[in-house]
């Protein structure tokens, strides 16, 4: 019987590998002497080789490990020959998984420098002691390197990894290049605009960039950040939660430096310092954008000693507003919207029974949601609980929300499903390629109404009371009749409305858009950055299919 052979051979550095003969050669060469010693009981080495020079035994993401585990998996290999068991791996907990795939495939392992047999007992203990020293070995060493690093930079040297922009690496050491400019430039413009979002914006309008994984890169919110609160830019180095005076040029003054950690500091407090209004977030850890496919978390801002609270997409907060059609939403505005929602699954005493008994099995303590047994109505349990019981039953009903622009998507949780009936159930849709019917679809429109959000539902959206644009084009379509009707000139028709005949003008002009168009404004369904300025200020286009691409509806 054949007994399909496999070396693997492994060391930590790269150092010495581009010799002729290094040590991967020689652990290799050892497992080929041992296997022609064996060549009587049919083990037969194969062509593959399973090198991997430069990697650490602490773990096993290391390329030719995981292509020899594949093609054990793929029954091409009946043993693994190693020089030294610590070659495999260093830790106890992956040497479990790599024999539990071993075992599994039926395939065995060798050491040829230590002799045990793992068939039985004395064997494996044997082995577990070896693999016990090899992580205690493999310990150690990171220790002593960790205490090299931190006595080097204690002296103020740079030791490695990433270069920072704005230098070079010469001779291991720091030196500032043709970047370190942009780097003042960065640090300047933060303290006029003091949003890192604008300096973003303004370094990347310049054709700056820095270097990726993938080559030059714009700049981002993040790496902006992550310079302007490095102190490496006032020749220092970072050790942990230590700075020590750097061998390498400062890029930057340390006056200019604080003034800026100063700015910072003050919107870290402004934006993490615990208050009141932000533990009302009914909704927190619930919310998605859609449309970017990130989170959606709550925010909040002072104007005149006043709090508002919003909930905003994580990539419009890293990237800037423009970057999401998502816009900020008032906080209280959706947590009521989604709670009213929530009425037709809640009317259902069948539905309410089930919530109570589930939320009281599970968290007796809450005595709050006994509120719910006194009240019938739904909307009214809601109202009338407090924002700790509210949550609660929000997140056993309520599994995700999904936002866009123009709907918001309720999914279900399995206990809501559970309980609910029939015709509750009637009202929902799948999501995605899921068969269950789990998520309430609702078709929405934001609107700002006399400086504040408001959502709408078409059903129920009352455009000629919210909606300047729709008045507007109410308006055009009245004068265009009295026109026709009365044969009188613009400018009369004007005088009578009291306005200029060019700003009615402007304004009659809006009959001439497209049918869909204008059925999309009186329903309330239209594009949220499309404003009544957007189409008066300019020429409408004759063809509709220019106007829908001018005005966002394509």
């Amino acid at each position: 019987m054949t007994v399909r052979c496999a070396i693997y051979t492994r060391k930590s550095t790269d150092e010495g590998l581009e010799m002729e003969f290094n040590s991967l050669d020689a652990q290799r060469e050892a497992g080929e002497n041992y296997i022609k010693s064996q060549k009587s009981q049919g083990w037969k080495l194969i062509d593959e080789r399973y090198d991997d020079g430069g990697f650490s035994g602490g773990n096993i993401e290391r390329p030719a490990l995981q292509r020899l585990m594949e093609d054990i998996k793929q029954d091409k290999i009946d043993m693994v020959v190693i020089y030294k068991i610590d070659r495999l791996t260093r830790s106890l907990m992956d040497f479990s998984k790599l024999v539990e795939v071993f075992d599994e495939h039926h395939c065995s392992f060798v050491s040829v420098t230590q002799n045990f047999n793992t068939a039985d007992s004395m064997g494996r203990l044997t082995l577990n002691m070896l693999l016990s020293f090899a992580q205690f070995e493999r310990e150690v060493i990171a220790e002593r390197i960790h205490d090299k690093i931190s006595a080097s930079k204690k002296k103020g040297m740079w030791m490695g990894g990433r270069i920072p922009y704005g230098y070079d690496s010469v001779d291991k050491k720091l030196v500032p290049n043709e970047d370190a400019e942009t780097v003042r430039l960065i640090f300047k413009k933060y303290l006029v605009l003091q949003s890192e979002t604008q300096v973003k914006d303004y370094i990347n309008s310049l054709g700056r960039q820095i270097k990726g994984k993938n080559g030059m890169i714009k700049f981002t919110n993040a790496t902006i950040r992550g310079i302007l609160i490095n102190p490496i830019y006032i020749g220092k180095i970072r050790h942990k939660d230590e700075i020590y005076g750097g061998m390498h040029k400062a890029i930057v003054s340390e006056d200019l430096y604080n003034e800026v950690q100063k700015i910072k500091s003050k919107d870290i407090r402004d934006r993490y310092t615990p208050n009141p209004v932000m533990q009302h977030s009914l909704l927190k850890g619930m919310l998605r954008c859609e449309s970017c496919n990130s989170a959606v978390i709550p925010s909040r801002t002072t104007q005149k000693s006043r709090v508002y609270e919003y909930y905003v997409c994580v990539h419009a907060v890293k990237e800037g507003r423009k970057h999401c059609p998502l816009s900020a939403i008032p906080a209280g505005l959706l947590d009521d919207f989604v709670l009213e929602k929530l009425q037709f699954v809640l009317n259902s005493p069948y539905v309410m029974a089930g919530v109570i008994n589930k939320v009281t099995s599970q968290l007796p303590t809450v005595p709050d949601i006994r509120v719910i047994e006194k009240l019938k109505d739904g909307a009214e349990c809601l109202k009338n609980l407090p924002t700790d019981t509210q949550r609660l039953l929000i997140h056993y009903l309520i599994k995700q929300i999904l936002i866009t622009p123009d709907s918001i998507k309720i999914m279900f949780t399995e206990t809501a499903l559970e309980l609910m009936d029939k015709e509750q159930r009637a009202k929902l849709k799948s999501y995605g390629d899921d068969p269950i019917e789990n998520m309430l679809v609702l078709k929405v429109c934001f609107r700002k109404h006399k400086e504040t959000t408001k959502i709408f539902v078409p059903d129920d959206y009352n455009p000629l009371s919210n909606d300047a644009l729709c008045m507007a084009l109410v308006k055009a379509f009245k004068w265009n009749k009295i026109l026709e009707d009365e044969r009188i000139p613009i400018y009369e028709l004007a005088k009578r409305c009291k306005m200029s005949r060019e700003q009615m003008g402007k304004i009659l002009r809006m009959t001439f858009l497209a049918p869909d168009i204008i059925r999309a404004i009186f329903e309330g369904t239209y594009p949220k950055k499309l404003s009544l300025t957007q189409i008066t200020e300019r020429e409408i286009p004759l063809l509709w299919s220019e106007q829908r691409k001018l005005y966002g509806f394509i």
